[in-house]
């Protein structure tokens, strides 16, 4: 499997920074505003399960306006280093932000409110941007050799894309028609697909190339991405068909192959992370190796939560674990990462020469944000598990505070990028 040496001639293949950047901006905007939200919401937080309002913005600022946007400004720029194709026609990945972006805007505005033709307006448009995604994504990716693994993260990532739209845009039409026979097995389905097919796929998928890269390590065996992609695809399909049909052991069947494909997962990266050979990785991968343990520790109290053992905020927990704790801490470390990687090569000193990370910006903002994210998680889950709402509000603020500093950060390095811009002819 592919490591570092994917860099080669990685300058000819850069997206215009704007493109990227325009993501990230919008998802650190949306990761103040989900701690926001949390905490004026926080006393209805482990009572909720369906339905729309605050409590439904909040899941979707934070899959599709945190997570999302950051899976799309990195995949669109990276995606195209790693298999060496360029994306040809720009105007395209522009339109994508012109679509998502607005159309993400009136869906989460339309669920906190309620207004069905709100959310339906904005599901139309998100999904359309998010079709955009996808033809870019497979576009770039068919016909790809040499990269099997990841691009089998890839495809079954972009295969539950397509999965979650559909789920979704049919919820929305039955809160307002009720036609769904059990609506909360949909919404169980649509929230499998979304975090544990898409978007958790596509970050194990990048894993096995932005790890290593930036541990400078040697990457894993191609043979441990087949087996855990394998896995995990058998997995998340045994628990879509367990959830419909309502046989829990088929289900628990998928959560064994999860925990299956998660371990062979977590074996891979931790023979990276232990090969390295740059030994000090800094602030970033303190949040990656703990959104690893999340991840883990996600798929524990899945498994848990079908054989019963699961209290009466069980299930709050087990979303604070997947969203916040799994994917948004790791994604917060890559990003973390990202950042300077991407500014460093649309900036150059004199000679050419790639500008560090600790030039462009204080690199304290992201021990505040490494602090603030993971004692935020940490209180929420201690409020989420006693049913105190008070505690979850201070957890709120704690998670605030660190947002605050990753949006810093990035300003910071966005302002720096733009006055370092090397003059073309």
């Amino acid at each position: 499997m592919i490591g570092t040496n994917f860099l080669s001639g990685a300058n000819s293949r850069l997206l215009p920074p704007s493109i990227p950047f325009r993501f990230f901006m919008v998802a650190m905007i949306c990761y103040m505003l989900f701690w926001v939200t949390l905490f004026f919401n926080a006393a209805d937080l482990t009572g909720y399960m369906i339905g729309s309002g605050p409590l439904l913005s909040m899941i979707h600022i934070a899959t599709l306006g945190i997570l999302t946007m950051t899976v799309i400004g990195a995949s669109l720029q990276l995606l195209s280093v790693a298999t060496r194709k360029a994306f040809r026609g720009f105007w395209i990945c522009r339109l994508l932000s012109w679509v998502y972006i607005p159309g993400f805007m009136l869906l989460a505005y339309g669920m906190f409110q309620g207004e069905h033709l709100g959310m339906m307006g904005g599901a139309i448009l998100t999904a359309i941007g998010l079709l955009i995604f996808f033809y870019l994504i497979i576009n770039n990716i068919r016909g790809v050799q040499g990269m099997a693994a990841i691009m089998a993260h890839c495809w079954t990532a972009m295969l539950s894309l397509i999965g979650l739209l559909i789920l979704g845009i049919m919820l929305i039409i039955d809160m307002e028609h009720g036609f769904m026979s059990d609506h909360l097995a949909m919404v169980l389905s649509h929230f499998i697909l979304a975090i544990f097919g898409f978007m958790s796929l596509l970050a194990m998928g990048f894993s096995y190339i932005l790890v290593p890269m930036f541990a400078l390590a040697p990457a894993p065996s191609e043979k441990i991405g087949r087996l855990s992609v394998a896995s995990n695809t058998l997995a998340i399909i045994a628990i879509l068909v367990g959830v419909n049909i309502y046989l829990n052991w088929v289900s628990l069947i998928g959560i064994f192959l999860a925990m299956v494909g998660v371990g062979v997962y977590l074996y891979g990266m931790m023979r990276v992370y232990g090969a390295r050979m740059r030994k000090r990785l800094g602030t970033p991968f303190l949040l990656i190796r703990v959104g690893w343990a999340m991840l883990g520790l996600t798929i524990i109290w899945g498994a848990a939560g079908l054989m019963g053992y699961w209290s009466e905020t069980g299930h709050t927990l087990f979303g604070v674990l997947a969203v916040v704790g799994w994917l948004l801490t790791f994604l917060t470390g890559i990003l973390q990462r990202i950042i300077p990687f991407l500014s460093s090569m649309h900036t150059s000193g004199s000679g050419g020469i790639p500008m560090l990370a600790s030039s462009m910006a204080d690199e304290r903002l992201l021990m505040v944000n490494a602090v603030g994210h993971l004692s935020g998680l940490a209180v929420v889950s201690f409020g989420v598990i006693l049913d105190i709402f008070v505690i979850i509000k201070i957890g709120a603020v704690l998670g605030f505070i660190g947002a605050s500093g990753l949006l810093c950060y990035l300003i910071t390095v966005v302002c720096h990028m733009t006055r370092n811009q090397p003059k073309t002819p």
